[in-house]
């Protein structure tokens, strides 16, 4: 097989000036440049940039895939999205980590799994970044998951206590849910840790919080954020509401359990709600399996009481099919009479069907291909 490296590159809070472009030219000239994107495959040499310091200096998102088995996302974030006491909590050499700048943290999940499925890096990007938006709200899952995806593997020993857990690990969104497929976590993890998970916040109690803040923001701060959208800066505009709301969160009593420093399970106690968790889907499954098995068996006696209702009228279809000789049509018979021969056993009549199968056969008995069909299907 050949080799297979996925690179793409993705600024969301600027575009690139024309100089910048040029500069990622002089990288590739291969790549798919634009004043938003750098995307290039490679299925022989390497990449001739640093991705960490095209993320310090241009990007705000990167996504890697190769074809034996690393997958990798970088996320960029203006230094005070989070605390970084909470991030090393969270944090797992090799899988979930983060790294500072005086102005920036950048963000980074990696997965290695050589024994995983190869999938191709296109359309990770869409479905990954929208993590940005919910860890700048706050939203912590994804941080979370990234420490779970190392417990999965074995990287955490069973001893370390379990970091603050974030509601909503019960309902995740569909950017986390791509998280948890492009890492490829156990979902038996996830519903392990989802055990120790409140239900994320309702909407009507999420609005409520927010005009308890906004009713609190001073008049010079409005016009702070007033003054950035006015000159164009919504997204930094939007960034500052951001972050001001979910430190006013973190300060108030009722945000107090998410963000708090408390220690949860042990490792060894996870895994034990893990195995729970899995014994409980097997037999979900068991179960599931079992009615639609049922419920397949329940469409097979109606549709085989249907034949019976004019056993006459299929015996001669069988003849007419048997007669056209060619093999769909013999195949098509073969399976007619299969079904005629359980219908007639549902309805206990196996001696009449034996009379009609010797008398079918005895008509067709030059047709070699279609009685070597019945032998073979046991229509004796």
């Amino acid at each position: 097989m050949s080799e297979y490296q996925y690179f793409e590159f993705l600024a969301i809070d600027r575009s690139l000036e024309p100089s910048e472009m040029a500069s990622l030219r002089s990288l590739s000239t291969r790549a798919a440049i634009t004043s938003t994107r750098f995307q290039n495959t490679y299925n022989f040499g390497d990449f001739k940039g640093s991705p960490g310091k095209l993320m310090d200096k241009y990007f705000d998102a990167h996504v890697y895939v190769s074809n034996w088995g690393i997958r990798r996302l970088l996320l960029r974030f203006p230094k005070g999205v989070a605390d970084q006491d909470v991030l090393i909590q969270y944090s797992v050499d090799d899988v979930f980590s983060f790294r500072s700048t005086d102005e920036l943290l950048i963000f980074e999940w990696e997965s290695n799994d050589e024994s995983g499925d190869w999938v191709e890096g296109e359309g990770w990007m869409a479905r990954l970044t929208p993590l940005r938006d919910e860890i700048e709200r706050g939203d912590f899952r994804a941080l979370y998951l990234g420490w779970l995806y190392a417990v999965s593997v074995g990287d955490v020993s069973e001893d370390r206590r379990e970091p603050p857990v974030p509601p909503g690990l019960g309902s995740l969104t569909t950017a986390q849910l791509s998280l948890c497929e492009f890492m490829e976590i156990d979902p038996d993890f996830v519903r392990a840790a989802a055990v120790s998970s409140p239900p994320a916040e309702e909407a009507s109690i999420a609005v409520s919080r927010m005009s308890q803040w906004v009713a609190g923001i001073s008049k010079a701060e409005t016009e702070d954020y007033l003054l950035l959208l006015l000159e164009g800066k919504s997204r930094e505009a939007e960034r500052k509401i951001r972050q001001n709301f979910t430190a006013y969160l973190r300060d108030c009593d009722q945000a107090a359990d998410v963000h708090s420093h408390k220690y949860g399970r042990s490792v060894s106690e996870l895994l034990k709600e893990v195995e729970k968790a899995r014994a409980k889907r097997i037999e979900r499954e068991r179960l599931e399996k079992a009615r639609r098995a049922d419920e397949q068996r329940k469409l097979r006696e109606r549709y085989l009481c249907e034949l019976a209702k004019d056993f006459g009228r299929h015996w001669k279809k069988a003849h007419e099919l048997a007669q056209r000789g060619i093999a769909s049509a013999y195949d098509e018979t073969r399976n007619l009479l299969v079904d005629l021969s359980e219908a007639y056993s549902l309805r206990q009549q196996q001696v009449e069907f034996s009379r009609e199968i010797a008398r079918f056969r005895a008509a067709c008995v030059r047709r070699g291909a279609l009685i070597k069909r019945l032998d073979n299907a046991g229509l004796k």
